[in-house]
Formats: structure tokens, sequence, C-alpha cells
């Protein structure tokens, strides 16, 4: 489990941001319905995990996605025994991988690409340095750039096929993988395939506030996800966004972060500088079909800023045929949506 059970009591603030979401499905839902969701909670993925299941399926189908939720913990934890992400951080050019992993890495293959950079995920030499949690000061410039130049953009790749199996090739040993910024939306996005294999038809999958909504409430209404008002607790929303069939990922600076000489280092690395990501954005959420690809999103356009960020995703939307969402918050609040229509009917809170 990534960093362990010592966390959980810095994931608080994360449990009740999804009691918060919870209890206001379940209020709506009780106006039309008489059942309940039924649900189950893990922590696993180094935070808090929530699925919820409204229709369509029973206690066995929660059973089933915890037990999903296990195996992809194992699977790309970097410590993990079982870890494929450790085995190819110890091993050597070439190493064998899960369908899964090799799944992993092309769901966000478009993002990475066209990132230019900004999405790194060779990037464990600067994230393990920096280790937010643990930290009380920032490393000295010469370990931030001797960590920034094993950096590996464009230095590695999938090879193979469900026959053949898969081997990542790395192009150097010392290539060091971490999945954080991505692997949660690919689980959600696994998990709701699953799910709905099943029969589920409308349920709610919160790993550590990346939200998958599968279809709306059963009374025909959308879900309703609140979007945190940065630097306060989360239960306190700044505004909702409605969810139906969508996922709803956010990438911020007021998780996981400690302040040392009047400034706040967060978690968000920028590959280019090897130091946190520092603009004028609080947070990046985004929303649309592939949780995978939202979180990818989320990351890369928290780091390339507003205005860049708001190019890119435009023309990553015309290139690759999509239509993903983004709202940025700076650290005054303000909100500005890649949709100029739906940032007309945002009402925030307050």
């Amino acid at each position: 489990m990534w960093k362990g059970y010592k966390r959980f009591l810095a994931l608080i603030p994360m449990v009740l941001l999804i009691v918060l979401m919870q209890f206001s499905v379940s209020r709506r839902q009780s106006e039309t319905k008489s059942t309940e969701p039924i649900s189950i909670d893990r922590f696993l993925l180094d935070t808090y995990c929530t699925i919820s299941i409204y229709e369509g399926g029973d206690e066995e189908d929660l059973q089933y996605a915890a037990e999903l939720l296990s195996r992809f913990d194992s699977l790309f934890s970097p410590q993990g025994k079982d870890s494929d992400i450790r085995r190819i951080n110890e091993g050597g050019l070439r190493t064998p991988i899960d369908r899964e992993t090799a799944g992993l890495f092309s769901s966000i293959s478009s993002v990475y690409e066209s990132a230019g950079g900004d999405l790194e995920l060779t990037i464990e030499p600067l994230s393990s340095l920096w280790d937010i949690k643990e930290r009380k000061l920032p490393p000295s410039e010469e370990e931030v750039e001797d960590a920034r130049e094993k950096l590996g953009y464009m230095k590695w790749h999938i090879e193979g096929d469900e026959e053949r199996g898969y081997e990542l090739i790395k192009e150097a040993e010392d290539l060091r993988f971490d999945v954080g910024a991505v692997a949660k939306g690919y689980i959600a996005d696994r998990i709701k395939e699953e799910l709905l294999d099943r029969g589920v038809s409308s349920a709610i999958i919160n790993l550590g506030g990346n939200v998958l909504c599968i279809g709306g409430e059963p009374s025909g209404e959308p879900f309703y996800v609140g979007i945190r008002e940065p630097a306060k607790e989360a239960s306190e929303w700044l505004f909702k966004i409605e969810a139906e069939d969508i996922s709803v990922v956010t990438a911020g600076i007021y998780e996981r972060y400690f302040e040392y000489g009047g400034r706040i280092y967060h978690h968000i690395l920028d590959p280019k500088t090897g130091y946190p990501s520092d603009g004028e954005l609080a947070s990046v959420t985004v929303t649309g079909e592939s949780s995978a690809l939202c979180d990818a999103l989320a990351t890369t356009l928290f780091v390339k800023g507003r205005e860049e960020g708001l190019s890119y995703l435009r023309e990553y939307n015309e290139s690759y045929g999509a239509s993903y969402t983004a709202y940025f918050i700076d650290r005054d609040m303000n909100v500005t949506c890649s949709d100029e229509e739906l940032e007309k009917r945002i009402e925030t809170n307050g």
C-alpha cells in the first residue's frame, strides 16, 4: 500500500468530501426512491476509496470491485512485492509486464506524447526526492538538478500483444517510473467496465477524489459533484458539476504540501524545472468520458498553467475528436472554464 496506513489521518479531509457527496446524492435519491446505495470503503492506492452502487448491483459486485482495487494497488505500487512498477524500476532494459500495466500506459499515451514533457511518467527520481509527506524543507538545487537529469521523456516504449505478452523497453536502466499521477483514473475506468459487465447501471467510484459516475441517479437526475474550494476544508465546495456517465478529476495544491520560508511546496512537480509547479493556479478539474485521460489532463494542465493549458486542451480536443472540459481555479478563487457556455452557468457557493 502506497506509504501505508500511517497516512490515514492526513486523509480525513478527503473522507469528509466523500461523505458530503454521498449524503447529497442519497438525500436527492430519497425524494423519489426509498432504497439507499450500498457502499464499500477501502484504504488503497495511498488514499481513501469508496464505491457506491445505486442500481443494478449487489454486495457481491461491491466485493468484486474491492478485489480489483487491491489487485491494482499491488500492481502499480512502487513498493509492492508483486508490483510491475517496482520490477520495471529495479530491472534492466526489458521488463515483462501485466496486460493491465500495458493498458495503463496505453490509456494516457495521447496526453503523454502531446504534452511536451509536462506530464512525465519517469518522474520517480524527483517524486522520491521531494516526498512531500515527509519533507520539512526543500532539497538543494544540486539534488533537484541531479534528479531531473535522470528523467527520460519518450525514452521508453511498450512492445507485445495479448498473445505474446507485453514488455516495457527502456533506453537506459536508471529510468524509474511513478504512475501515481495517472493510475487512479485508469483503475476507475477498469472498475467501471467490470461493473457494467455485471449489470450495474448507477454507481459512483471515488478514488481519493477522482470521481467516476456510472449513469446518474436512479430517479433520472444526474449526480452532482462538488468542486472543493482550495485552501478550505474538504466539505466546503466552491461550485458543483452535473455528472452523468462522466469522470470528474481534480489536481490541486491543497492536499499534499509543506510550507517553508513563506512558500508552499506541493506535490505537483514540473518535470522541466524539478520543482513544484509555480503558477497562479490552486487547482484544475477536468471532466470527460475517460477517467484515465481526465487524470492525465488535470496534471498536465496544472503544470502548463491557465493560458497555455486552455490552448493545449483546445488543440487536444480538436486533434483527437474529444470533448474534455477543464475548470481552472486560481489562488484568488477565480474560475475559468474551457467551455465559455458552461462558465456562464457556474454558481459559486457564497
